[in-house]
């Protein structure tokens, strides 16, 4: 009988404390934007993607998209000499996507991600830039990855706005049927986005 209480009096104890946790409260009129997310994209490993040479060299950039709107990032950056490429992670975007999205947003498939490569070869004066290839896909879950991670920020500046953000969270991708890796490259390309 004593455990029957103790179990009774604890739940209520976890239920009253969780009460009192804050989490993001999303409001939405019809056709309005309920928040902006923002999608800061760090760095990428790329097995198999050549560093830049002389003469040729490969631009990897990233598109996102949630519902119907997409964003792309400028091509990375290679450094080979950073902290960062000791990290196992050479390619730098170091760049911030925002979209202001809808509650339906959260139910749907996502945060979709495409990271894609422009290869450029130059001789001379003449620089050849060819069509952009899909490298692998990842999608970033928001209902179940992102929103459980956030934590809320003090601002000291707007005190009717509240900013969430969320850890890093690496997100891997496939390698896409024709895409321009094949099938000898491993499948374990860590991309490195905070949300």
């Amino acid at each position: 009988m004593l455990n029957v209480a103790a179990a009774v009096g604890g739940g209520l104890l976890i239920r009253e404390t969780l009460e009192q946790v804050p989490v993001p409260k999303l409001k939405e009129s019809e056709g309005q934007t309920a928040c902006k997310l923002s999608v800061r994209v760090l760095s990428a490993s790329i097995p198999g993607l050549p560093a830049p040479g002389f003469f040729s060299r490969h631009r990897p950039y990233l598109e996102a998209s949630i519902g119907s709107a997409r964003k792309e990032t400028e091509p990375a950056d290679f450094e080979s000499g950073s902290a960062r490429a000791a990290g196992e992670c050479p390619w730098s975007f170091d760049e911030t996507l925002t979209f202001a999205i809808k509650v339906k947003d959260f139910a749907g498939p996502g945060l979709k991600l495409r990271l894609r490569n422009r290869h450029e070869t130059q001789i001379g004066a003449l620089q050849i830039a060819n069509a952009a290839d899909t490298i692998g896909e990842g999608c970033v879950d928001l209902q179940r990855s992102v929103l459980p991670s956030c934590v809320e920020e003090q601002r000291k500046s707007d005190r009717d706005t509240s900013m969430w953000s969320s850890p890093v969270i690496p997100v891997g991708f496939n390698h896409c049927r024709g895409g321009l890796l094949g099938a000898g490259v491993k499948n374990s390309w860590p991309k490195r986005t905070q949300h």
